[in-house]
């Protein structure tokens, strides 16, 4: 191995490392909060906070995330502290904007509601959505500028702060479910003031260097990420209306507690992947857009040989996993679990086209797909949730995310195109998958073992896998510079 080699290892596990730290704090107070707040609060509570929440994500997606995305996309080309502070403050303007809007829609909701407890989760959803906003636009700069460290340590302080402070509200104060909101705008309200006293990543921001050119060009590629979002959004979390559409509030509390733990582990290593590669990858890809192809495709390959096998062993498990961390009158969800971490995967495994179809100006035909798929997926779930239960909710939004990988497949071949040897490992990965699953479902189920003894086989077969890979999986070269 060349000395540049090592040292691209060494960067990427440094950077891995860290990202790393920085999701598991929050995965681990996820997997704390949801079996500690599913056993005090019943099914009906958790699906009023999860329409509204919902809503929330919603109205994010449209007023406010597309303008973090402006910062992954133009970052690079902004990158002089003159330029920095022209993108930073036509951003901030556009988010003034957004702010107003959305102060609108919160009021009228808050005015035609009938309950107190939907008028509290509203205004708290309307408080944590700004802060929230804002502070994960800054630690996008953050990442980009390499301070994995210094986003993992606060990333690691305030998901610890919400959990002590929303277990402080409800078991101390005897606060409602409304307190899983409250306490989340109570720490981000305290982190950007710490973050505007500090100023880490040293943004600067003029209100004289707003100009029509540079919101013209945010606002055309912004436009996209407004249709994305709200696409794929759609695809991952509409169905929560059409189960209250068709079903009681216990059923949407039920599917919107089962999905959020069953993506959050998926997530949030797709999420460590990503930080990792991304300042690099988004790099390449303005730079040298016809080079980037084979860095994609070096990227791809560890996403595909570790990634699927993590699906796997968690569908395996989905019982004991949704014993362990979720609530008695929840559990009858486990079902749903292995669907919905296959989906997670694929909208993650999506990235990768859908970097390469931004960076090519082929944005119509993501829009176009991205539509698509959204429509596709309300359609699935009006039809077959109404006539087989709700559980088809997390079997329709795999087929919809299988759907949308193959119609990018279709737009660009080249991407999934990787050398013999490694199909042939991937290959040989799929076979060993398959064998270890079937024999799980097939005989395991049927021995009727015990919690621990199930969970045991799991983790023997993931050490088999892991031995019989071992060298293709430490002989991976990942990128960062």
């Amino acid at each position: 191995m060349t000395g540049d080699q090592m040292h691209i290892k060494s960067t990427f596990k440094k950077d891995f490392f860290w990202y790393l730290l920085a999701s598991i704090g929050p995965m681990f107070i996820g997997f704390i909060k949801t079996p500690v707040f599913t056993r005090h609060f019943d099914t009906e509570a958790f699906g009023q906070l999860g329409i509204v929440s919902i809503s929330f994500s919603f109205l994010g997606m449209m007023l406010f995330s597309w303008i973090s995305s402006c910062l992954w996309r133009y970052y690079s080309n902004y990158k002089t502290s003159a330029g920095l502070t022209i993108l930073y403050s036509n951003l901030l303007f556009l988010f003034t904007l957004s702010l107003i809007v959305l102060s609108f829609v919160s009021i009228a909701w808050i005015m035609e509601s009938d309950t107190e407890l939907v008028k509290e989760l509203i205004f708290y959803s309307f408080l944590q959505l700004i802060f929230n906003q804002l502070f994960l636009a800054y630690m996008v700069v953050i990442r980009l500028t390499g301070k994995s460290r210094y986003y993992t340590v606060f990333q690691a302080i305030r998901a610890l702060l919400s959990l002590a402070l929303a277990l402080l509200l409800v078991f101390y104060f005897d606060m409602g479910i409304s307190a899983l909101v409250s306490s989340l705008v109570l720490v981000d309200m305290g982190s950007l003031t710490l973050l505007a006293l500090a100023n880490p990543a040293g943004i600067k921001v003029h209100f004289s260097q707003i100009n029509k050119a540079a919101l013209k060009q945010l606002l055309r590629y912004g436009s996209l990420g407004f249709i994305l979002n709200i696409s794929l959004l759609s695809v991952s979390y509409s169905d929560r209306y059409v189960i209250a559409l068709y079903y009681d509030l216990e059923q949407v509390g039920i599917y919107d507690q089962v999905s959020k733990i069953s993506q959050l582990s998926i997530l949030a290593l797709i999420t460590v992947y990503f930080n990792t590669i991304n300042p690099a990858l988004l790099k390449v890809l303005d730079a040298d857009f016809k080079g980037s192809l084979t860095r994609i495709q070096n990227y791809l390959y560890p996403f595909i040989l570790i990634g699927i096998p993590i699906v796997v062993y968690l569908s395996i498990l989905s019982e004991e996993i949704a014993g362990v961390l979720l609530g008695i009158n929840f559990r009858e969800g486990y079902v749903m679990m292995p669907y919905i971490f296959m989906a997670t995967y694929l909208h993650g495994l999506s990235n990768f086209f859908e970097l390469r179809l931004k960076f090519s100006n082929q944005l119509k035909w993501l829009g176009g797909i991205a539509v698509i798929t959204a429509l596709l997926n309300v359609l699935l779930n009006l039809v077959f949730m109404a006539k087989y239960g709700y559980q088809w909710a997390a079997y329709t939004t795999l087929i919809s995310y299988v759907f949308m990988v193959l119609l990018f497949y279709y737009r660009d071949k080249e991407v999934m195109k990787l050398p013999s040897g490694k199909r042939v490992i991937l290959w040989k990965m799929f076979l060993l998958l398959t064998v270890q699953y079937l024999i799980f479902n097939i005989f395991v189920d049927k021995m009727d073992l015990q919690r621990e003894h199930r969970i045991a086989l799991g983790l023997i077969f993931a050490l088999t896998y892991f031995l019989y890979f071992r060298k293709s999986i430490t002989e991976l070269k990942i990128p960062v510079n």
